[in-house]
């Protein structure tokens, strides 16, 4: 990943497998929720190789509040 900071969102649906690199928690959060919603099994991955499974993504939002 580009930077220590950085997150992946990895999502899968009909075989099919997307990452998508984002800096801002919030933002990262938010785009995972989006898929989540449109039916893609999804998860959160910070540099650390912590995961955030969609049950987590309100705690990750908020970990975003507290280092802004």
């Amino acid at each position: 990943m580009p930077s220590s900071n950085s997150l992946a969102i990895h999502a899968s649906k009909n075989g099919q497998s997307v990452v998508t690199v984002r800096i801002n928690r919030a933002v990262a959060a938010d785009k995972a929720r989006v898929l989540e919603s449109l039916g893609w099994r999804v998860h959160v991955t910070d540099s650390a190789g912590h995961q955030f499974d969609p049950s987590d993504f309100d705690r990750l939002s908020s970990l975003a509040d507290e280092t802004a």
